[in-house]
């Protein structure tokens, strides 16, 4: 496990053990690390300090308890300088240091790539996004002023439709209002005549006879026309289905959206190349193909 800071350096026992040594798996203080870093046998020796301090991580050959100094390509393991010989003898070696620092370098510079990469990626994603959605916003105004459109159309013919008929009810209306007053004055006609008999019952026949032939005559001259029929209006409305309803509108269309991520130099399709181009993207609302990246549907049917 980690040493404590407060650890006794193992080579002077008077300073603190600060700093550990990897290949002589020891503790050394300040000075004793210096005076060990100048001698030529262990010069190229790697430190530990603080919490990275670990002596549970023997960095010894446990066969031999000797020091890793080689690194095996073919075995992909460190060894020493005795299973160099037994070993590993026909095998492609390099020196343990060097490999490392050569495999830190390459790590370093693959994810400094792989920032930069998805640095790059997450702005073209925000900068696609923003684009996206302003052409959303774009499109649902369109529809939206359209619509707008049809239902200022729609209020007009309406308008117009009850302008009509209430034009039409008024010109009837003045007709049936002219026959009541015409029928209403032949009534009254026709009342005051049977008054006028009733008050000639007294008269002589002589005089009667004179009265009834002028009143006959007063009778006669009433016509009473036929009563026409009365004034009609009714409204077949229509029922419109969907397909006309969707005539009246402009055509909605959704492009597949392409892949924005950018590939490292070191990153590779592992996939078979039989299988690389299978992928085809489905409607997770009626399974038709194809679908965005958004996951929207070309099919009109999945917006009714």
């Amino acid at each position: 496990m980690a040493q404590a800071a407060a650890s006794t350096c193992e080579i002077c026992s008077g300073g603190p053990g600060e700093y550990y040594c990897q290949q002589c798996d020891q503790l050394f203080c300040g000075g004793c690390k210096l005076s060990h870093s100048r001698m030529k046998i262990s010069k190229n020796h790697t430190f530990l300090s603080g919490p990275n301090i670990n002596k549970e991580e023997k960095l010894f050959c446990t066969q031999h308890e000797e020091i890793f100094f080689f690194y095996c390509n073919d075995c992909d393991t460190p060894v020493c300088r005795i299973c160099s010989v037994e070993k590993h003898s026909r095998h492609l070696m390099t020196d343990l240091t060097k490999s490392t620092e050569k495999l830190k370098s390459e790590l370093v510079k693959n994810i400094e790539s792989k920032v930069t990469t998805s640095k790059l990626n997450l702005y073209k994603i925000e900068k696609e996004t923003k684009t996206y959605r302003e052409e959303v916003k774009a499109v649902i105004k369109t529809i939206t002023d359209e619509g707008n459109h049809w239902k200022n159309l729609i209020d007009k013919k309406v308008d117009s439709f009850v302008k009509l008929v209430k034009d039409e009810e008024q010109k009837a209306l003045q007709n049936m209002s002219a026959l009541t007053k015409i029928y209403r004055g032949n009534l009254e006609n026709c009342q005051q005549s049977q008054n006028n008999i009733k008050e000639m019952e007294t008269m002589a026949d002589v005089l009667l006879l004179q009265k009834l032939k002028q009143l006959k005559i007063d009778v006669d001259n009433i016509d009473l026309k036929q009563v026409t029929e009365r004034s009609s209006v009714s409204y077949r409305n229509k029922k419109p289905s969907g397909i006309e309803i969707d005539s009246l509108f402009g055509e909605l269309q959704f492009n597949e959206g392409k892949a924005v991520m950018e590939k490292t130099e070191n990153q590779q399709n592992t996939r078979p190349q039989e299988l690389q181009k299978m992928y085809i993207y489905a409607c997770y609302n009626c399974g038709e193909k194809p679908k965005s990246i958004f996951g929207v549907c070309t099919n009109s049917k999945c917006y009714r």
